[in-house]
Formats: C-alpha cells, structure tokens, sequence
C-alpha cells in the first residue's frame, strides 16, 4: 500500500455576502447568531463558497463553527467540496481551523481529503491554506 502525497495550496479570498441573524436561549452569556457568508477565492484555490456559521461572542472574546460548500478548482482540479470548520477569537489572538468532510468532493476534487487552515493578514485579506491528498 502506498502513501498519498500531501499538498500545501493557498488561496485568498474576500467575503462578498454576509447576512446575520441574532437569536436567544435562555441563559446565554453573550450574543448569538447565524450567519450565510459568501466567499470568492484567487490563487490556487478559485471559486466561491457559502459558508452557514453559528456564531457566539462577547466582551472577552468569540467563536463560530461552520459547513461551507465550496464550488471551483483547487489545484487546478475543478468541483466541489465541504469543509466543516470552526474558530475562536480572545482579545486579538484569533485562530480557526478545520477538515474537508470525508466523501463530500464531486467531480476532479472526488478523492479529496484532509485539512483548512483560515486566517488574516495585517492588510485584513483572509487566506485558505490546505493541506491535502487526492486519492
């Protein structure tokens, strides 16, 4: 058996869309939220996504977990895929962080796998960073 090459790929992207919707449970010590982000990447990742986020925060700091369906090319192979991804902020230390669903890439990205890394720049563009196998 032999072992599947891993691949770094970057990409940017800036968020075009973001509708927020607040909600309440009883006993919350904070905000809550449910967020659709759309997103457009350049660079070896190219496409768009649409992320669902719920989010929590406060005074102190925030959180959000996330599925976003991703549709473009990823190395040049060209589909779709999900990403399940989550994030926690406090003061300014941020990271955020997550995993490509298991069976979920269609099409060239159909045997895709592994790992996604989000983060901003000083400049606040956002990146993707993957670290991936194909099948």
């Amino acid at each position: 058996m032999s072992e599947l090459q891993e691949h770094t790929i970057r990409g940017a992207f800036d968020i075009s869309g973001w509708e927020s919707e607040s909600y309440t449970v009883k006993g919350a010590g904070g905000e809550l939220s449910r967020v659709t982000a759309v997103k457009e990447f350049v660079g070896e990742i190219e496409g768009s996504s649409v992320a669902e986020l719920l989010m929590a925060g406060n005074d102190k700091g925030a959180g959000y977990v996330a599925s976003e369906v991703f549709n473009g090319t990823v190395s040049g192979r060209r589909g779709s895929m999900i990403i399940q991804h989550w994030g926690l902020a406090e003061g300014t230390v941020a990271a955020s962080s997550g995993h490509i669903i298991p069976g979920s890439g269609t099409d060239e990205l159909a045997d895709i796998a592994g790992k996604a890394e989000y983060s901003q720049d000083l400049s606040g563009q956002h990146h993707l960073e993957l670290r991936v196998t194909f099948g």
